[in-house]
Parts: C-alpha cells; structure tokens; sequence
C-alpha cells in the first residue's frame, strides 16, 4: 500500500530550508548592517529560540484550531517571517523575524507528523522516517541557498523561498483537520521517550555545528567549510530517514537502542583520521534512531499523536541544546564527554510502557 501524504513532505522540504538558509548568508548580513562578529550566533539562535519555546504551546493551539489549520498557519507565518527578513533595514529585525519563523515552524513539525501518522496508520515508521529524510533534504538546500543570493540577491532569493511556503500552504488545505485531545500531554511514555532521546539528539547538533572549529583549533587540520561538512552530515542522515520503514518490521525498541548506539558512538572516530567515516555513520544512524523516537511516541496515540510528538520534540531541544556549551566547555574532550552524556538517558527505555 502506497503512501499518503505527499504534499507534507514537499512541505517538510520548504520547511527545513527556513532552518538552513541563513547560515550561509551570515556574513553577508554581518558586513551589510555593520554589527560585531561575535553577534553571529543571535541569527540561528532566534530561530531555534522561537521553534523550541513555542512547540507545546503550538501543540495547544493545534488542540483547539485542529492539526491542519494549525500546519497551514504555521506555513503562512514562516512565509511572511522570510519576506520581512528580505526586506529587513536593521539587524534587529532579521532577528524578531526569524524568531516569528522559528515560531510557525513550532506549528508545523508536530502536526505534519500527526497527520502523516494519522494517514499512514499501517506504516508510521516509514512515514515519519520519510519525513525526517525529507528535512535533511532540505537542509542540504538550504545550506546551499547562497547560490540564489548571490545570483538574484538577498531580498529577491527571501521572496523566491516565501513563495515557496506558501505554496506549500495551499496544497495542504485539504488535509484532515484532526482536533487532538490536550491531556495526552499527561503521558508518562512521551515525556520518557522526550528525555531518553535528548542525548542522541543533542549530539548530532554538537558534531555539526563545532566539528570544524575542534579540528581547526585542536587536530591542525582545515577541513571543509563548515556548510559542506553539514551537508555530508545531512545527506547521509536523509539515507538514515529512509530506513524507518524497519521499524514497521521488528521490534521498535530494540531497534531503537542500536540506531542510538550506532548514531552516538561514532563521534569518537572524530578524533582519528576516520573522521569522514564517523559522520555519515552518525548520519545515517542517529536519523533513523530520532525516525523510530517519533514512531514510539505515536504508539497508541491516534489522532492524538501531534501532542505528544510536540512534547518529545521540545525536550529534545531544550535538553539536547545543552550539549553544545558543554561540549565548549570540556575542550578537547568534547567527544567523549557528549557521547557518554548521549548514551546515559537511554536507561530509561526500561521504563517504556508501550506495545511495539
């Protein structure tokens, strides 16, 4: 039986390039409105300030709007957030916007998710790894969103890309419009799967973003640039996506644990000439792992699932987020430090009360 549900992960692909497409764009945006360096990292954090904060409470707003009204607003909010950023005249105003964006995409991931899982009763798993692909597919291009800039400029590649969600938008339209109950946040299996995962996903953030700077500073080596080492990570993590159809063919947890040893660990070959080799062994694992995460937390839930899939995905962020000034923190440890902290929550599989 054929998959339902194609226009969510076109829609998943626009929506990814939000998270992306501005990391390249950084010194552009630095030079241009003459701020300090050092204030870079306000650009993403904003966003993610405003996806992560916000994915319960737009959780609450899909209970009462319904999941697609919810989606739809969300896609709307982060097409008019990019259009602005476009147009922006001063460096504050990038950032209230891509925080705005950060908060239609809290709207959307949850829902997509329930709505896909909803149409796709059957193979949840594959779904929502197909889903999860698709973002890293489109992390790929929003890492290479740049080429549109400099060959159009960077308010006519904004409008190009806020189009784009819009049309996203429409074509969702007819999607279910399913009303979840608010108490599933309650759940005690979602708020375990949430903490037992943080760690798996922190530390594919923590490779992604600080890799480069450890091998420049701590190994002597000049690696790829930071936005090519990010696309090896995400190409070989949309290969990871495609294989949650796995998990609607063994046992979810088991395969849970070993996607999670197998997309943590490798970071340890970070330290070895093998480096190359660790990364799309994460990639591909640790994808796969936060695919079956998903497909867990769904268990059980019906048209339910958007909520608990929220609360998973915030405590990722707010938990997996710490890993990365930690892992400053403990310098040339950084790898061990984070894959130990990555593997340690998982002890709390055990107390998993599902039926997989």
């Amino acid at each position: 039986m054929a998959m339902k549900g194609y226009s969510i992960f076109f829609a998943r692909i626009i929506y990814a390039i939000s998270w992306f497409y501005l990391a390249p764009a950084i010194p552009y945006i630095i030079l241009t409105f003459k701020v300090p360096l050092n204030l870079a990292g306000l650009i993403p954090f904003s966003f993610f300030l405003g996806s992560g904060s916000m994915q319960i409470p737009s959780a609450f707003i899909s209970s009462k709007l319904g999941s697609r009204n919810t989606l739809v607003l969300g896609l709307f909010i982060m097409s008019l957030s990019v259009f602005l950023i476009g147009i922006s005249k001063v460096f504050y105003q990038i950032l209230v916007f891509y925080f705005i964006a950060g908060v239609g995409a809290s709207m959307f991931f949850s829902t997509g998710a329930a709505i896909l899982a909803y149409l796709n009763e059957k193979k949840v798993s594959t779904a929502l790894g197909v889903y999860n692909s698709m973002f890293a597919l489109g992390g790929i291009i929003g890492l290479n969103w740049i080429i549109l800039d400099e060959k159009f400029g960077f308010s006519i590649s904004s409008v190009i890309l806020s189009v784009l969600t819009i049309l996203a938008a429409v074509i969702n339209i007819n999607k279910p419009n399913l009303k979840m109950n608010w108490k599933i946040i309650k759940d005690k299996n979602s708020f375990i799967i949430g903490v037992a995962s943080a760690g798996v996903w922190g530390i594919y953030y923590v490779v992604g973003e600080l890799f480069p700077s450890f091998a420049k500073f701590y190994l002597g080596i000049q690696i790829l640039q930071s936005s090519e080492f990010t696309s090896i990570l995400l190409f070989s993590s949309m290969f990871g996506g495609l294989l949650g159809f796995l998990g609607d063919r063994m046992d979810k947890i088991k395969l849970l644990i070993i996607s999670s040893l197998l997309g943590s660990i490798p970071a340890l070959l970070l330290y070895t000439k093998y480096y190359i080799l660790g990364i799309i062994i994460m990639g591909l694992f640790n994808e796969l792992s936060i695919s079956i995460v998903y497909a867990v937390a769904s268990i059980g839930k019906g048209i339910n699932s958007g909520i608990s899939l929220a609360e998973v995905n915030s405590l990722n962020i707010l938990i997996g987020s710490l890993f990365e000034p930690i892992g400053s923190l403990v310098g040339s440890m950084i790898w061990v430090v984070t894959t130990i902290l990555s593997l340690i929550p998982l002890i709390l599989l055990k107390k998993l009360k599902v039926n997989v």
